[in-house]
């Protein structure tokens, strides 16, 4: 998977969390102090967040790092990248 890859799935990532919240982008903007428009580039992939910029954004979504890795190693599993 290349970077671009992972920053693309990993932004999939986070929107379906935020979807199955039933959380708009505004309500996370309001808890997260981040604008709309960033998260939709962080959604999209277009934005790379530090670990600790995830780290906070986990906290809003309530979801861990741990649910990502294990996301991340089915995929690669999957489609033997």
């Amino acid at each position: 998977m290349s970077e671009e890859e992972f920053y693309r799935w990993l932004g999939l990532y986070l929107k379906n969390i935020r979807r199955s919240c039933r959380l708009t982008q505004s309500d996370i903007c309001q808890k997260y102090h981040l604008s709309r428009s960033s998260l939709s580039n962080i959604e999209t992939g277009r934005h790379h967040l530090s670990i600790y910029a995830l780290y906070e954004l986990l906290i809003v979504l309530d979801d861990s790092f741990e649910n990502i890795l294990e996301s991340m190693l089915a995929l690669h599993r999957k489609h033997k990248f």
